[in-house]
Order: C-alpha cells, then sequence, then structure tokens
C-alpha cells in the first residue's frame, strides 16, 4: 500500500484547480482579505477543499466495501452535496472576474486520507474534518459580512449545510461502529 493507502491509485482530476506540483512545493499565501484577490484567495481554497472532500466520499464509497450499503448510500451523497459547495464557491470567484487557476492550491486535505486504511477509520476522519470546515465557514462568513455581503452569505449557507452533513456523517460512523467494522 503506498503514501496514500488505498487512495493512492486512484485517479483524481483536480481540473479546474491548478495544484502545487509537489507536497513540497508550498501554495502562496492567501492575499488580505480587503482586496478582492484576498476573497478570490479563500473562495479558491475553500473550493478545491470540498472537491478534495466530493473525491474522497465519492471514493470511499467504492474503496470500503466492507461497510453497510447504507453508510455508502451516505457517502456518495455527501460527495454530491459537496460538488454543490463547490460550484457555488467557483461561481462567485467567476463573478469577481478571479480564474480559479490563477494560483495553485495544494491537495493537503487528500494526502491527509492516508491515514484512513478502513471504512471506520474514514468514517471518523471525515466527521472531524467537515466540522473544521463548518467552523471555517462560519468564521468567514462573519469576516466577509461588511465587505463582500455576497460571498458571505454563501459560506453561511455552505456553514448551515455542513450541520446536516456532520450529522450525515456521524450517522455513517454510528453505523460502522455497530458493524464493527
Amino acid at each position: 500500500m503506498s503514501e496514500l493507502g488505498p487512495f493512492a491509485d486512484l485517479p483524481v482530476h483536480w481540473a479546474p484547480f491548478r495544484v502545487a506540483v509537489s507536497s513540497q512545493e508550498k501554495a502562496p499565501y492567501t492575499r488580505s482579505l480587503n482586496t478582492k484577490e484576498g476573497i478570490g484567495d479563500r473562495l479558491r481554497f475553500v473550493a478545491f477543499a470540498e472537491c478534495q472532500a466530493s473525491a474522497a466520499f465519492s471514493a470511499a464509497a467504492e474503496l470500503f466495501t466492507e461497510v453497510d450499503p447504507r453508510v455508502r448510500a451516505i457517502w456518495r451523497d455527501l460527495a454530491q452535496e459537496e460538488k454543490k459547495h463547490m460550484q457555488w464557491l467557483l461561481t462567485r470567484l467567476a463573478e469577481l472576474g478571479l480564474a480559479v487557476d490563477e494560483r495553485p492550491v495544494h491537495d493537503a486535505l487528500w494526502r491527509s486520507f492516508a491515514t484512513c486504511k478502513s471504512g471506520r477509520d474514514f468514517a471518523a476522519y471525515i466527521a472531524g474534518a467537515e466540522e473544521r470546515g463548518r467552523v471555517a465557514g462560519e468564521k468567514f462568513a462573519q469576516v466577509l459580512k461588511t465587505t463582500d455581503p455576497i460571498t458571505a452569505q454563501i459560506f453561511e449557507k455552505i456553514a448551515e449545510e455542513e450541520v446536516g452533513h456532520i450529522t450525515m456523517a456521524e450517522r455513517a460512523f454510528g453505523l460502522v461502529v455497530q458493524g464493527r467494522v
């Protein structure tokens, strides 16, 4: 098993994002939230996190066949939800006249799934990642309310929906634990 565990052999296509070439290359620092470009950096960063989460949920549903089929169905549904959020963010980025591939992003979230060697590992890990995403979305929404209320509203809506995602992820984890997988 490679560095990324069962996720390693999966073909992932991160288009339209431009991903940093190697794990050693750092994505550029985000610019000030007081600028359109800085807001774009956050939109790009979070959109790519949503993209990685969507890919991970889809992959887990296929890779971890030992888990209850209901869990795999939840993961497939969550993959679509994450993809929807990504699209909202990319649409806003375009509305601001900024290109998604203007600056590289890093696939650190995807690489973090290396710790997930089983469906149980993934279920526990992704529930925590969803919670971290919700908290970040709430913070971005608060900070942007006065400078960019449209983007703030998008982050707020995503954070609200993440509450439901967390519930679904926790339900999946509960089913995995019950199944002793």
